[in-house]
């Protein structure tokens, strides 16, 4: 026996150092691990019964597996299926995590969950409708937001009884209005009331209407004369009462600014008018075209009399 032993045990050796090696490659293959986080629990229950709490609404699993294998980990495609519909369903259960719970992944093994218990409480199931409202997030470019509207405006909450009754609205995800110039609409998802039960909510997804009106300034002039227009051949002098009149404008501030340099005007049109009467007329602002900018005067009319 020992002459077979020590027989060719260079070879032997050389054999058992690569097979060691061999051993440690192999394993450093396939003993890969990664940790994936929030990977949603889904609980299935009896109809008619709904998760009045739940402890934790995500799990956190450390897979195993060769490198290859975790690389084509899909992270939306695994959740932890808790089946509870043949259970009987009173007070508050202690639900242990089981490997087997999980599911959407293929060539890789699970081999620890935290935590590995979750704690659920039931309710009977009923339904309510609810208002739906909608947040922004962010600053249009110009203007601002002026209102928001959601259609439709009321889904249908499933959900426990006792949290039904404590729940008022529900909001949309934030809608982006970052750099927008106007008004849009937008497909949001409605989120539940809360992390710590899960509703059923018809329809999942709103339109939400973002509107956005422009910011606009003003611009007070006071003590701005009050001119005329008269027909060049006129014999007749007009009188303006009151002379002086005060402009208040209003518009977006660049273009206010802009005004500050022309000095709007303030007239009267008094080409067709008869030279025997006295006349109250209303006093208009002479503005450049094509800029969005509106114009009171203070006050709005004035007398127009006719001297020879």
């Amino acid at each position: 026996m020992r002459k077979a032993l020590l027989n060719n045990i260079r070879i032997k050796a050389l054999a058992l150092v690569l097979a060691i090696a061999s051993w440690y490659a192999i394993s450093e293959t396939i003993n890969n691990e990664v940790i994936i986080s929030n990977i949603p629990v889904e609980i299935k229950i009896m109809d008619g019964w709904a998760v009045l709490h739940q402890s934790s609404d995500s799990v956190r699993v450390t897979f195993r597996g060769s490198q290859e294998n975790i690389r084509l980990i899909d992270n939306k495609q695994i959740k932890v299926l808790v089946d509870l519909r043949t259970n009987a369903l009173a007070g508050s259960l202690d639900i242990p995590l089981q490997f087997g719970n999980i599911r959407g992944t293929r060539g890789v093994r699970a081999v620890r969950i935290e935590p590995e218990i979750i704690k659920i409480s039931t309710d009977r199931e009923s339904e309510k409708p609810v208002p739906v409202k909608s947040r922004t997030a962010g600053k249009p470019f110009a203007g601002e937001v002026e209102k928001t509207t959601c259609e439709p405006a009321i889904v249908l909450l499933r959900g426990p009884a006792q949290q039904l009754s404590q729940t008022e609205w529900l909001y949309t995800e934030p809608v982006d209005v970052e750099g927008r110039i106007e008004s849009f609409v937008k497909r949001c998802r409605v989120l539940p009331p809360s992390n710590t039960w899960t509703p059923v909510i018809e329809p999942p997804e709103v339109n939400v209407n973002v509107q956005i009106t422009e910011k606009t300034d003003t611009l007070e002039l006071f003590n701005i004369p009050v001119e005329v227009i008269v027909r060049p051949s006129s014999a007749f002098k007009v009188e303006i009462i009151p002379d002086l009149v005060n402009i208040i404008l209003t518009g977006k501030a660049e273009l206010l600014e802009e005004l500050k340099k022309t000095s709007p005007k303030a007239f009267i049109d008094c080409i067709d008018l008869d030279p025997s009467l006295t006349y109250d007329l209303p006093i208009l602002v002479f503005l450049p075209s094509g800029r969005n900018i509106t114009a009171m005067v203070e006050p709005a009319f004035a007398r127009v009399v006719f001297k020879k």
